[in-house]
C-alpha cells in the first residue's frame, strides 16, 4: 500500500512537469507534436530578441525564435535558432533570416527568400541580417542635429560674449556716442530734405516749363528727325571719304605746304632776297629811314615856304636862296640821321 502511494505520488509529479514543460512551451508558441523545422541564423547583435520573439514572412507569422547561444568559436557571435511551422514554406539556400524593428519597442525577426534553386535543408544556418533599431535610426537622425545644437551653443556663447564685452562701462559710453552721431547726422539729412522741398516748390514752376521745353525739343527733334537723319547720313558719308584716302591727301598737302613756308623762312632769316635783306641788313633798314626823314624835312620846308619852289603867276623863279638857319636846320637834320 505504501509502495503504491508513493508510485502515485511520482507519477503525479512527472505528471506536473509534462504538464508545466508542455505548458510552457504552448505559451511559448510550441507545438511538442508537431514535426519542427530549425534554422539558424548568426548575428552580431541580437538586442530585443528573446526566446518567443515571432518570425514573419511578409507579415504573416510562420515560426518564432526557439534559442539563443554564443559561438563556441570565441568571435562574440550569436546563434539564433528559428521555427519554421509551415511546413509548405520552402526556403532558397541563400534566403535570409533578418531582424527588424516591428515597433517602437518590439524585435521580430522575418524571413527574406533568395534566388537559389537549391533549397535549404532542417538544421542548415542561413544567412543573418540585423537592421537597426527604431532608437538607433533615432540616434542616428539625432546626432548630426545634436552636433549642429552644440556648435550652434558654441556660437551663441561667443556672441553673448561679444554683447558682454560691447555692453561694458566704456563701451556703452561710446555705443551712446555713436547713436549722438548717427542722430545729428539723421537731423541734418531730414534738414537737408527739408530744404531740398523748399527749393523744389519755389521752383516747382521753372522746373515745369523746363519739361514743357524738353518736351518741345522731343516733339522739334521728332518732327525733324528726317533731316536728323540726312545730316548723319552726310556726317557718315564724309567720315567714310576722309578714311577712304582724302584725308591723307589733305594732310600730304598741307605737309608740302608747311615744308615750303619753312624754306622760305629759311631763306628769309639767311638774308635772301628783298625781305630778307630787310631784316637782315641793318644798313638799308637806316638808309630808308634816313630818306624817310629827309623827305619829312621837305615836305616840311615845302609846307612852310612854297614860294621857294613854286611861282605865284606860273613865272620860272630863281631858285630861292636858303637863309643861314635853314641850312644850319637841314644840316642838323642830317647828322642826326643815320648814315650807311
Amino acid at each position: 500500500m505504501k509502495i503504491k502511494r508513493e508510485y502515485t505520488i511520482a507519477g503525479v509529479v512527472l505528471g506536473g512537469i509534462a504538464l508545466l514543460v508542455f505548458g510552457v512551451n504552448y505559451l511559448k508558441g510550441l507545438d511538442l507534436f508537431q514535426k519542427r523545422n530549425i534554422y539558424y541564423a548568426v548575428y552580431n547583435d541580437v538586442s530585443g530578441i528573446t526566446g518567443s520573439s515571432p518570425l514573419f514572412f511578409h507579415g504573416f507569422k510562420v515560426g518564432q525564435v526557439v534559442g539563443t547561444q554564443l559561438m563556441p568559436d570565441g568571435s562574440g557571435r550569436i546563434a539564433v535558432a528559428f521555427q519554421v511551422d509551415a511546413d509548405d514554406l520552402k526556403l532558397p539556400r541563400d534566403s535570409r533570416l533578418e531582424i527588424y524593428s516591428a515597433d517602437l519597442f518590439t524585435r521580430a525577426a522575418q524571413i527574406v527568400l533568395g534566388d537559389s534553386s537549391v533549397m535549404a535543408q532542417r538544421g542548415d544556418t542561413l544567412l543573418g541580417d540585423a537592421q537597426l533599431s527604431l532608437t538607433e535610426t533615432v540616434n542616428q537622425q539625432i546626432d548630426p542635429l545634436k552636433r549642429k545644437a552644440e556648435a550652434m551653443i558654441a556660437s551663441v556663447d561667443s556672441v553673448l560674449t561679444s554683447v558682454q564685452g560691447i555692453l561694458n562701462k566704456d563701451a556703452r559710453g561710446h555705443l551712446d556716442g555713436s547713436f549722438a552721431d548717427l542722430h545729428g547726422t539723421m537731423t541734418s539729412v531730414k534738414q537737408t530734405a527739408q530744404r531740398m522741398d523748399a527749393l523744389f516748390a519755389a521752383e516747382a514752376e521753372n522746373i515745369k516749363l523746363a519739361m514743357e521745353n524738353i518736351t518741345k525739343l522731343s516733339a522739334t527733334l521728332a518732327a525733324n528727325q528726317g533731316r536728323l537723319n540726312s545730316i548723319f547720313a552726310n556726317v557718315d558719308s564724309l567720315t567714310a571719304s576722309l578714311a577712304s584716302g582724302e584725308l591723307q591727301n589733305v594732310l600730304k598737302d598741307l605737309s608740302a605746304t608747311s615744308n615750303e613756308l619753312k624754306g622760305t623762312l629759311t631763306k628769309i632769316n639767311g638774308g635772301q632776297g628783298t625781305l630778307g635783306q630787310l631784316i637782315t641788313n641793318d644798313s638799308l633798314y637806316n638808309n630808308l629811314e634816313a630818306s624817310s626823314r629827309q623827305l619829312d624835312l621837305l615836305l616840311e620846308d615845302l609846307r612852310l615856304n612854297p614860294n621857294r619852289y613854286f611861282s605865284v603867276f606860273g613865272k620860272k623863279d630863281k631858285l630861292p636862296k636858303l637863309s643861314d638857319s635853314d641850312v644850319e636846320r637841314i644840316q642838323r637834320a642830317m647828322q642826326a640821321a643815320p648814315t650807311k
